[in-house]
């Protein structure tokens, strides 16, 4: 019989060693592993025991365990019919949403705009170093989404089960297995990197076709589909007719949210939020958040979460990455977008978060284009502040806090790439995104002192948060007015995370499924 027990480990103690003060075998199943920072630091964990039915039936009199419930396998309907389906977009929604569809027997294509991940990631490589932007190959765009370069964090907000089975795709391709039971899993960059490749050619056994460096310009949605799409290497553009089509674009396709608005798609502005990257020194957070124990190597590399308010606005950490660096994430010319990446070890000597403002619809006329527009016209602005050249404009907390200049001595020599350029955010920014990120860090400097130091540095622009746009669809996931094409993840306006996006294309896909299966 198959037990669950919780058990609480404090560091320094002996989780073996408490097993078998409750007279438990210590051989077990880890179901959920978490870290409790406060005070004394304090692992818990939810282990699964397979035991005969009379120890069973003690353990659970005693009430030291109770009965294990497994998680649901998700089950796929098969089509019993030929069914075309087209996949906008290879990020996570797009590829969990053409591995289901896959799966149920469907006839699936994915048109991505920009590059495998090996051939993408020396176009990344390649902007850092001689800043020459590829604006369909490059952070935003490509095999995996946004979250390649990342943290590859896992962690989602959203309750369901279909997690479980996310999870283990991704071991199946070579995550670790700790992410299967982790309370904040991650993968880290270099991970994702050697995972996506092996999805695709799991991808490319069940039938799954990949049109690489092809952008849909335009589409005609009637009882079919059709998709007109261009060839980027060559120029040429073709057409193409489905039956149905997934629209799992990232928050940064602009020009296809443009398409689509002018093809009759309801488009509306969501909330997002906008603001700066902060770096502190790993160590450092450590210290803040495990007090005497933050040199103990048991430890992993400390994480922190932290919101506030000012007026109606809230101001949040987000995309938290322990042992990273900011990185210059553009997708457009002439513009600098600053996000987030760390390896699965988070081996590095800083750390950095977002610090973000949250932004409304009414900010903008609740026009979700005008909200594209103040995101874009930040972008440039962070791109002329510091210096015309990928830069990223960057300032010490404690001179953003003073109103004073930063000068280059005071800035980070490490923690970035490619470079970093002092300017004073409150000339940058529009005021009300500075008064509340200011009145946020003294408020948080009367609980966190390490936090809010001479040692912190602010990066920016962070304005890629999630999507500023929502295409409207229905409980089936169709889009609003359409009866073939399906909105999903991020980019969407439906998820917020690797996680939760994968979820998204997962539940289209079965929709889609379900539709032909009835």
């Amino acid at each position: 019989m198959k037990l669950e027990v919780d058990i609480r480990v404090k560091l320094g103690e002996s989780l073996e060693h408490k097993l078998k003060s409750l007279g438990l075998p210590i051989s077990f199943e880890i179901v959920r592993k978490s870290l409790d920072a406060r005070k004394r630091p304090e692992f818990h964990y939810r282990l699964m025991f397979d035991l005969p039915e009379n120890l069973a039936g003690k353990f659970i009199d005693e009430k030291i365990a109770k009965p294990y419930k497994p998680v649901e396998e998700l089950k796929i309907p098969f089509l019993s019919k030929s069914v075309k389906v087209a996949v906008i977009g290879s990020g996570p929604a797009g590829l969990f949403a053409a591995y289901v569809l896959a799966k149920g027997g469907a006839e699936v294509t994915v048109f991505e705009r920009g590059k495998v991940v090996e051939e993408r990631e020396r176009d990344v490589q390649k902007f850092w170093m001689k800043r020459e932007l590829d604006e369909n190959s490059n952070v935003q765009f490509g095999e995996g989404g946004a979250g390649t370069f990342s943290d590859g964090k896992l962690t989602t907000r959203v309750k369901d089960r279909k997690k479980n089975f996310i999870y283990r795709v991704f071991v199946e391709h070579g995550a670790p297995e700790e992410i299967l039971y982790l309370s904040k899993p991650h993968i880290g960059t270099d991970g994702l990197k050697k995972i996506i490749p092996s999805f695709r050619k799991a991808l490319d056994v069940l039938g799954v076709k990949f049109n690489f460096s092809s952008f849909i310009y335009d589409m005609e949605a009637d009882s079919r589909v059709k998709l007109f799409y261009q060839d980027l290497f060559t120029g040429e553009k073709f057409s193409k007719e489905f039956d149905d089509i997934v629209v799992a674009v990232g928050n940064s396709a602009r020009d296809t949210f443009l398409m689509l608005k002018n093809r009759g798609f309801q488009l509306v502005a969501k909330p997002f939020a906008v603001g700066v990257r902060i770096a502190h020194p790993q160590r450092l957070i450590n210290k803040m958040q495990y007090g005497k124990f933050c040199e103990d190597t048991i430890l992993p590399p400390a994480d922190y979460s932290i919101t506030a308010k000012f007026g109606s606005r809230g101001v949040f950490s987000f995309c938290m990455c322990p042992g990273g660096v900011v990185i210059c994430s553009s997708s457009e010319k002439n513009t600098v977008v600053s996000n987030g990446m760390s390896n699965f070890a988070r081996e590095g000597v800083m750390a950095n978060s977002a610090i973000v403002v949250q932004v409304f619809p009414e900010d903008f006329e609740n026009n979700p284009f005008k909200a594209i527009e103040f995101q874009r016209k930040l972008e440039r602005e962070a791109f002329i502040s510091a210096g015309y050249d990928y830069a990223m404009p960057a300032q010490n907390l404690m001179d953003f806090l003073e109103d004073n200049e930063t000068s280059v001595r005071n800035l980070p020599k490490y923690g970035f790439i490619p470079e970093i350029s002092p300017v004073r955010f409150d000339r940058l920014m529009p005021s009300f995104i500075t008064i509340a990120l200011k009145a946020a860090f003294n408020h948080w400097q009367k609980r966190l002192r390490l936090f809010v130091s001479d040692e912190a540095t602010l990066i920016g622009v962070e304005t890629r948060t999630s999507s500023p746009v929502k295409i409207l669809r229905d409980k089936n996931y169709l889009a609003v007015g359409f009866s073939n094409v399906y909105p999903a993840g991020e980019g969407s306006g439906y998820a917020g995370g690797i996680t939760s996006s994968a979820i998204d294309g997962v539940n289209v896909a079965l929709s889609i499924l379900e539709k032909y299966s009835r």
